[in-house]
């Protein structure tokens, strides 16, 4: 089935080291990242998550926040499951409460503003990409305007692998497919604390 789903990796050395160019992922050595090249079959080896280039263009870094690690344990799901457009979304949030309003990114504001949802097959996959975050409805006019939900392509055609440090647990399982759970829809009323963080960012 893994087969199936994930498509041959056009992640190179030198693509990876275009990434590093820009100052986006570090160098090999310090990053202990690896390129897929010459493998017709993924294969993760023990401390290896599997990620997207795309991702890095889109603010993820390793080691991975523990919001967006929060975020996949309370939505079941691996790192390779989100879109890569929802790496934007959670990093652009991640930025909004430590720099504008200088708290620690709000874990039931998030719940207020966001929902996650299934995208379908990307090109006959469903567990490369095959969730995404997006406002609930009635959200658009009241967070940041930024066209969140963009179309890409081929990104998910660029995954490689990236070692993660001592005591991180990301959830990666390159073969689970999600599937809809109450939490990815669960709303907090606008009260207390969320109404409070809601009057800084409108």
């Amino acid at each position: 089935m893994i087969a199936k789903e994930w498509k041959m990796s056009r992640s190179t050395t030198r693509s990876l080291n275009d990434l590093v160019g820009m100052g986006l992922l570090h160098n090999q050595e310090i990053g202990g990242w690896r390129a897929p090249e010459g493998e017709s079959y993924l294969n993760p080896r023990a401390g290896e998550i599997v990620v997207f280039e795309d991702y890095f263009k889109r603010g993820f870094g390793v080691p991975v926040h523990p919001f967006l690690q929060g975020l996949l344990l309370y939505y079941e799901i691996g790192i390779c499951n989100l879109h890569s457009n929802s790496i934007l979304l959670v990093s652009t949030f991640i930025h909004l409460c430590e720099a504008y309003v200088e708290i620690e990114p709000h874990f039931d504001l998030f719940r207020y503003l966001f929902c996650l949802r299934k995208k379908g097959a990307v090109e006959g996959s469903k567990i490369a990409g095959g969730v995404y975050l997006n406002l609930h409805d009635g959200m658009k006019n009241c967070y940041l305007s930024c066209p969140w939900n963009t179309s890409l392509t081929v990104w998910y055609k660029r995954w490689f692998y990236i070692r993660e440090e001592l005591g991180s647990a990301t959830l990666c399982d390159v073969g689970y497919i999600p599937e809809k759970r109450v939490s990815w829809t669960d709303r907090l009323e606008y009260t207390g604390q969320v109404s409070e963080l809601m009057s800084l960012i409108d």
